[in-house]
């Protein structure tokens, strides 16, 4: 699919949503110009988002459990960010978590999508109350890293491609009702929204970031 066919394919997915949609916004990169990460980046990335969620559900038992020294012992200390690792930190010596400082989760759900996890995610699963499908599978590599099953493989490039340039041109919608104090378009999840939008991003290195925590997700045209 050529760029800017992908584009009006977004713009009518958009339109059928009733979101707006800013014309003006340019064509992504071509798949060919797109190197994706490798399975074992994403196994690792996957891992570690794992673990922060399991970490910040208040109904499992941390406070005997070393997630640093686990880490240590499976030979996983490199694949936490710098604001993973704060948060770890945070949690294991007991710190109270305000608001702002809890993580979001909704990057695990885009790429446990895009390694075969799980079957199907559409556009509408965005919106605010939509029922979360099971995710006790996904915490299971807090437990068991590298216990992935053998159907595991990338998406193909096509298929996250399509969500690259849907997401950008959702966030876009999405942020500028957030700045103009308007109610987010499509009752959506705004902040899911962004979160999905930086997996993709990710995923398809954009802006060659490599650190998680830089992960752009600009929406200028």
């Amino acid at each position: 699919m050529t760029p800017e066919l992908r584009k009006e394919t977004s713009e009518l997915q958009l339109h059928k949503l009733g979101i707006r949609i800013n014309l003006q916004l340019h064509v992504i990169e071509a798949d060919e110009e797109v190197m994706l990460r490798s399975a074992k980046e994403l196994e690792d990335r996957i891992i570690a988002l794992s673990l922060i969620r399991r970490l910040d559900q208040p109904a499992i038992e941390t406070r005997n459990w070393d997630a640093l020294e686990w880490l240590e012992r499976q030979s996983l200390t490199t694949i936490l960010s710098t604001q993973e690792r704060n948060f770890l930190e945070r949690v294991q010596s007991g710190q109270r978590l305000d608001d702002g400082s809890r993580p979001e989760h909704g990057a695990l759900e885009f790429l446990a999508w895009s390694y075969r996890l799980t079957d199907k995610i559409e556009a509408k699963d965005l919106r605010v109350k939509v029922s979360r499908a099971p995710e006790d599978a996904l915490l299971q590599f807090a437990d068991t890293p590298h216990a992935f099953p053998q159907h595991c493989r990338l998406r193909p490039k096509t298929a996250l491609m399509n969500w690259s340039d849907l997401l950008y041109r959702l966030h876009w919608s999405v942020r500028h009702a957030v700045l103009n104090g308007l109610a987010v378009p499509g009752n959506l999840d705004a902040i899911r929204v962004q979160e999905w939008h930086r997996a993709v991003n990710w995923l398809c290195r954009y802006d060659d970031e490599d650190d998680w925590d830089h992960v752009s997700t600009e929406t200028s045209a």
